[in-house]
C-alpha cells in the first residue's frame, strides 16, 4: 500500500501532465469548440470549470495523459521551449556522423559556434547512432533549418510510436517538421528522439526542485 505522501506526489503528478497536455493540446483537432478554439488555446485563461470540461472531452475521445506510459507522460508534458531544445538536439545528433565521423578542433570549434555546446555535447555523446544519408553540410547557411526540421519529425516519429493522438500536440509541430530530409530512418531516429527528450527533461526537472 502506498503511503499517503505517495498518493499526494502521484495526484499531483497526474494533475500536472494533464495541464501541461491541455495547454499543449491542439484545440481545432482536439474538440468541437469551432471558432472559439483559439481563444481557449491559452488554458491558463480557462476557468476551472471550463478547464474540467474541456479536458474531459479531449481525454474521452483522445485518452487520459496521466495514464500513458512513462515515456508518452514526459513528451505530452513538455513545453514548446523543451521541445525545441529536444528536437534541435536529436536532429543535429542524427546528422553528425554523416557530416564528420572524426571531429577535429576546428570543426568542432565551429560546430559549438553554430548549434551550441549542448547540443553539441548530446551528438558527440551519441555520435555511434548518426546514420544520416547522404551526409547534410552542418556548416552550410540552410543545414540548421533541415538540423530543426528533422528533429521535430523525430519528434513526431516518437509521439506516434508512443501514439499520442495529434489532438494532444500542438498544431504548430506540423510545421515546424516541414522542410526536413526526405527521409528519416525510424530506429535510428527514435532512439536519438527518446534520449533528447530525457536529456532536456531531466534537466529541467532538475532545476524545478
Amino acid at each position: 500500500m502506498r503511503t499517503p505522501r505517495s498518493d499526494g506526489e502521484a495526484i499531483s503528478d497526474a494533475a500536472r501532465i494533464r495541464r501541461a497536455a491541455l495547454l499543449s493540446a491542439d484545440m481545432l483537432t482536439a474538440a468541437r469548440w469551432d471558432g472559439t478554439a483559439p481563444l481557449l488555446a491559452d488554458g491558463s485563461t480557462l476557468s476551472r470549470r471550463l478547464h474540467r470540461r474541456l479536458f474531459t472531452e479531449i481525454a474521452e475521445a483522445h485518452g487520459d495523459p496521466a495514464t500513458f506510459t512513462d515515456g508518452a507522460r514526459r513528451l505530452i508534458s513538455m513545453d514548446a521551449d523543451g521541445l525545441s531544445k529536444a528536437a534541435f538536439r536529436a536532429g543535429f545528433a542524427y546528422h553528425l556522423a554523416a557530416f564528420c565521423p572524426a571531429v577535429d578542433r576546428p570543426t568542432l570549434a565551429r560546430l559549438r559556434a553554430a548549434y551550441g555546446e549542448e547540443a553539441v555535447a548530446f551528438a558527440l555523446g551519441h555520435i555511434n547512432l548518426s546514420t544520416a544519408t547522404p551526409p547534410l553540410d552542418l556548416l552550410s547557411e540552410q543545414a540548421r533549418h533541415v538540423v530543426e526540421a528533422d528533429g521535430w519529425s523525430m519528434l513526431t516519429l516518437l509521439a506516434d510510436e508512443y501514439r499520442i493522438s495529434a489532438a494532444w500536440r500542438w498544431a504548430g509541430w506540423r510545421d515546424m517538421a516541414e522542410n526536413g530530409s526526405a527521409s528519416l530512418l525510424k530506429s535510428p531516429a527514435l532512439v536519438l528522439a527518446t534520449a533528447a527528450v530525457d536529456e532536456v527533461a531531466s534537466t529541467q526537472e532538475g532545476a524545478g526542485r
